[in-house]
C-alpha cells in the first residue's frame, strides 16, 4: 500500500497479498485499522484539535461578583433504584422522567439532566438547580444563606439533618409561591428524600414556581 514500513504478516496475507495479485477482497472480509493522532477532518465533522471548554457560567459571574454559588457537587446516581424492580414502578419512573426532561428542556441549565441522574435526583442537584433558577429568575432569592446551601453537600452524620432543613424551608417556599398549601404535608422532607418519584415532580414544581406560571404540574 506504498508504506515502506512492513506489515505483520497477518495483515499482509490479508490486505496486501490480494491486492498485488490484482485481486479485491470482498465487502465481508475488510476491516479498519484507525491510525493514532489528531483527526485529520474537517472540525464539523469531529476531527481537528480539542477546543477549549468555555468557562463556566457559575465562575464566570462569581469572577464578575455578580454571584457567589455554592461548591458544585458531582452528582453521581449509583444507588440502587426501587423502582427499577419491576415494570409497571420502571414505567412510572420513566414518565416522571421524561416529564422532568420535557419541562427543563428550554432552560439552559449547567446541571445534567440526564437520565441517569434523574433516576436519583440527590439533593445537591435539587440545590444546584434552585440556585441556577434563583440567579435567572430571582425565585427565592435571599431565602437561604451560604451556610444552609453548603449544608446540602455536607458529608457527615448530620448531612440527613441539612438536606431535610433544605428541603422543607424549599416546599414552603415553593408552597407559598403557588398558593398550595397542602404541598407542604405532601411534600416533606422525609417523603421527599423517601421516594424518587416525589423528587422528580418536586424538581417540576420549583421549575413551575421560578417561571411564575403556577399551571398545574401538581395534581
Amino acid at each position: 500500500f506504498g508504506s515502506s514500513i512492513p506489515w505483520p504478516k497477518h495483515l499482509h496475507d490479508l490486505f496486501a497479498a490480494p491486492f498485488a495479485r490484482g485481486l479485491r477482497p470482498a465487502m465481508g472480509d475488510l476491516c479498519f485499522i484507525v491510525e493514532h493522532g489528531p483527526r485529520k477532518c474537517a472540525p464539523s465533522s469531529g476531527g481537528g484539535p480539542l477546543e477549549p471548554h468555555a468557562e463556566d457560567s457559575h465562575k464566570a459571574l462569581e469572577r464578575l461578583g455578580i454571584h457567589s454559588f455554592p461548591p458544585r457537587q458531582r452528582h453521581e446516581g449509583l444507588a440502587a433504584n426501587p423502582y427499577d424492580a419491576s415494570w409497571d414502578g420502571r414505567a412510572q419512573l420513566y414518565t416522571e422522567i421524561c416529564e422532568t426532561q420535557r419541562l427543563y428542556a428550554g432552560f439552559a441549565s449547567q446541571t445534567a439532566m440526564s437520565h441517569r441522574m434523574l433516576k436519583q435526583v440527590p439533593v445537591t442537584m435539587i440545590r444546584d438547580l434552585f440556585v441556577e433558577l434563583s440567579g435567572a429568575t430571582g425565585f427565592g432569592a435571599g431565602a437561604f444563606t451560604k451556610a444552609e446551601l453548603d449544608a446540602v453537600a455536607l458529608d457527615k452524620a448530620s448531612a440527613r439533618d441539612g438536606r431535610a432543613a433544605f428541603l422543607q424551608k424549599l416546599v414552603d417556599l415553593i408552597a407559598s409561591t403557588l398558593g398550595e398549601g397542602n404541598l407542604t404535608e405532601d411534600f416533606s422532607a422525609d417523603k421527599v428524600m423517601a421516594d424518587i418519584l416525589l423528587r422528580n415532580r418536586l424538581l417540576r414544581l420549583l421549575y413551575t414556581a421560578a417561571a411564575g406560571t403556577g399551571s398545574g404540574l401538581y395534581g
